[in-house]
């Protein structure tokens, strides 16, 4: 049975209105990095994800800890695209609800990500969405990935093909 001093712990952990729950996000690109920008469900707070392009086998990611408004996050973004204008700019690629994961088959790794849900029901007044589209995406950008040596064994069907998995669901907590 927990102590007095560890049940007041958890309570106070529970009460911590700092908790930061991103419910959409969206996907930009430049030549060498994907930014994953993530924003609240009242727009107050934007948060940015960096991930490196350049190196196939290699997954790099970068959370910026800064906390953006929507002015400056829209700022740092035309920043971006000046930067990179040069090699194409700043391109938006997709708004999604949330990261499955990474994965690595025999060439570079991919980013799943949740591009469509549907809201089931509720827990404890949380949303329960069922995940109905889903998208794979190759982080490193198309230049590197050419001149990647792919194996003969890559299942490149089973890559290029959209997910199959459907009435997956879950309470996603600010997704």
């Amino acid at each position: 049975m927990a102590s007095d001093n560890e049940q007041q712990a958890w309570i106070e952990e529970e009460a911590k209105p700092d908790i930061l729950c991103l419910q959409k996000f969206m996907l930009y690109e430049t030549r060498s990095n994907f930014y994953i920008i993530g924003r609240d469900k009242k727009r107050n707070t934007w948060r940015v994800l960096k991930i490196d392009r350049l190196e196939p086998s290699e997954l790099s990611i970068l959370e910026d800890s800064t906390t953006y408004s929507e002015i400056e996050c829209s700022d740092l973004l035309r920043r971006i695209h000046e930067g990179n204008k040069s090699m194409g700019g700043l391109k938006f690629v997709t708004t999604c609800y949330g990261i499955i994961g990474f994965i690595k088959f025999l060439g570079p790794y991919y980013m799943l990500l949740i591009t469509k849900r549907r809201k089931i029901g509720t827990i404890c007044g949380h949303a329960v969405y069922a995940i109905t589209k889903t998208e794979m995406i190759p982080i490193p950008n198309s230049t590197v990935r050419s001149n990647m040596g792919y194996s003969k064994n890559e299942n490149r069907s089973f890559v290029n093909s959209p997910c199959k998995c459907k009435n997956i669901t879950g309470a996603f907590k600010g997704i």
